[in-house]
């Protein structure tokens, strides 16, 4: 009995067999398909524009279209307003006059005449508007906001792609394979980004990218230059895309220091420089300088005009929203009971049931094992110190990266919180969706740092369940 217990265990802990792995691969593909499918349906359904800011990011697909850029005071087009009238509807309810109204303008949105989409880079809408031209020039015209949400889906149906090929990359097979592709994507916060025009979309693709080229970085000691190229994209998409290689700048930042401080890395190859998080920082900020000249110089009314309804208020209260930020974990994983409608049926209503608490212990497990490894440097191996090791210790890289990617998670809303208002005068506290990038080096860092096969067992299924619980509440 014993000697069985003990030959469970190994497996448990072990490389999966061949067999294994090949099933894994098949689930991981199947678990693609299905948010393949999941994605497009929820982009064509035609539901109401979504609480967030989905209008304001049309009304920037739409000005682009027509060769224009949005900027500071001007109004939402027309053909929003319609949508919202006479289309698809808005889930804030519906707008002051009715559709046949000749009266009806942006004057009768409840969210305000002026767009706040001003403050996104262009470059989503861009892709967006070339993703358009070819739809149409394929099948003809059609909807435009179904063409744009079809954008969305297939941005991120690229970035779960692009999950599991990252993972491949970095020598993740079994279970593990599963829980990559899937984790990233299990929670309907996420999901809506599928369905929905909104730049947030491009998080899990960037994401992807930007944890693959860096732990490669690390691994190998070179492809800086893909880390470097992997950054610039989500950077010029908007910051929350970039925000992931947070965690590659402190963890080369305190490889520099802690060298320079004596200690020893437990790595032949990884020799970061501190020109190389020069490099990176300025990259993420190059576009928001750049971006903020433009805003300057383009607008025709005040901060205080487009939002006046989120006033600055004092610094006092700013000081209070800082601790509230750091003491708030802002997971990439959260419920949305608005993101779309649930299906009709008991099972319908139990997937429903399902997602509104799977969030939670995804966090947990995620959050919960990154900690754990943070606190203890070898999760399934014994230190064995000499004399001089005792003293410093080798640092591991994996684990200088999962420290840094905590306190970037930790600290960027307090960060981002007093940028905003310094940048546009308004101080509102900042929602969760911004950490989705973080999801793919989350759970990569995860299954790197703790191999064990039963917790790659317990992630992909944990996996499997919120992708398919978010993916198909329209089932």
């Amino acid at each position: 009995m014993r000697q069985s217990r003990r030959l469970w265990s190994e497996r448990l802990a072990g490389d999966a067999p061949q067999y294994a792995r090949v099933i894994a691969l098949l689930v991981a593909t199947l678990m693609v398909a299905f948010f393949v499918v999941s994605a497009i349906h929820y982009a064509l359904d035609r539901h109401p524009m979504s609480l967030l800011d989905e209008h304001v990011h049309y009304d920037t697909a739409l000005k682009m279209h027509e060769g224009r850029l949005s900027y500071r005071g001007a109004l939402i087009d027309q053909g929003v307003v319609r949508e919202w009238a006479c289309g698809v509807g808005h889930q804030a309810g519906p707008v002051a006059r009715g559709c046949t109204d000749p009266k009806l303008s942006a004057e009768s949105l409840p969210s305000g005449k002026y767009t706040s989409g001003y403050i996104h880079y262009p470059t989503y809408f861009v892709a967006a508007e070339g993703f358009r031209h070819a739809i149409e020039f394929v099948a003809g015209p059609h909807d435009p906001l179904t063409e744009y949400r079809l954008f969305s889906a297939f941005v991120m149906i690229l970035g779960v792609i692009a999950c599991g090929v990252v993972a491949y990359l970095l020598r993740i097979r079994g279970p593990g394979l599963v829980a990559a592709v899937t984790v990233p994507v299990a929670a309907s916060t996420i999901m809506v980004m599928s369905g929905t025009v909104n730049p947030n979309c491009v998080g899990i693709l960037s994401g992807a990218l930007i944890a693959g080229a860096g732990v490669g970085w690390i691994r190998r000691g070179r492809g800086f230059l893909w880390l470097a190229l992997a950054t610039a994209f989500g950077a010029s998409i908007a910051v929350v895309c970039s925000l992931p290689v947070g965690g590659f700048l402190l963890a080369g930042l305190g490889a520099v220091v802690a060298r320079r401080a004596g200690w020893s890395i437990a790595s032949e190859h990884w020799r970061p420089r501190l020109w190389q998080f020069f490099t990176l920082g300025a990259i993420v900020l190059a576009p928001v300088v750049i971006w903020g000249r433009y805003i300057a110089a383009s607008a025709t009314v005040s901060n205080d005009t487009v939002y006046g309804s989120m006033p600055f208020e004092g610094w006092r209260k700013v000081v209070v929203g800082i601790f509230a930020e750091l003491g708030a974990l802002h997971t990439p994983w959260t419920d949305w009971d608005k993101a779309m409608k649930t299906g009709p049926g008991v099972v319908a209503e139990i997937v429903r049931a399902i997602t509104s608490g799977w969030p939670v212990w995804i966090t947990v497990l995620i959050f919960g094992g990154l900690v754990f490894t943070v606190l203890r440097s070898n999760f399934d191996e014994r230190l064995h110190l000499t004399r001089s090791t005792l003293i410093r210790p080798p640092l591991d890289p994996l684990h200088l990266l999962a420290f840094g990617t905590l306190l970037t998670v930790v600290l960027y809303p307090a960060a981002l919180r007093v940028t905003n208002v310094l940048t546009f005068g308004i101080d509102v506290g900042i929602v969760a969706r911004y950490s989705i990038a973080f999801g793919p080096l989350l759970i990569l860092l995860l299954l790197l740092r703790v191999p064990q096969r039963a917790t790659h067992l317990v992630l992909g299924a944990v996996g499997v369940v919120g992708m398919v619980s978010a993916a198909g509440i329209w089932l």
